[in-house]
């Protein structure tokens, strides 16, 4: 497993062939397979326009591990979101992303470090 998580902002870059996501991805994938959470493919296959960018999604998502949260990071993610949803506007799949990241001692690389700074202990790193 990759030493991070990658964020749907991330992912939704390589899918747009943006060169700094496509380069960090390599470098990423170089280290091992790379990881995202279940929740980012969700939203990643949310954001799809038309009949056949889902199949593209789906069969880029095969080269990751997607990380599924246990019942413990569902629980840590809703105190999470308790602490931090109105003070820093952040949403619940970010909450389970980061509980789920927390317990794995895995950073999240993302472009929307603002959110995920808000989670105490969480280590965030923008990718590019």
């Amino acid at each position: 497993m990759s030493s991070g998580i990658l964020d749907s902002s991330v992912l939704i870059d390589v899918l747009r062939s943006h060169p700094p996501a496509v380069t960090f991805l390599g470098t990423i994938a170089r280290s091992g397979t790379p990881a995202t959470h279940v929740m980012v493919a969700a939203e990643v296959l949310a954001g799809t326009r038309d009949k056949k960018e889902p199949a593209v999604v789906e069969s880029f998502l095969t080269s990751f591990q997607v990380l599924s949260p246990s019942e413990a990071d569902g629980l840590a993610a809703l105190e999470l979101y308790k602490q931090v949803r109105l003070s820093h506007c952040v949403d619940w799949p970010d909450s389970l992303i980061a509980a789920t990241a927390l317990r794995l001692g895995l950073e999240v690389y993302t472009l929307n470090v603002k959110h995920f700074s808000a989670f105490p202990k969480l280590s965030v790193l923008r990718p590019y």
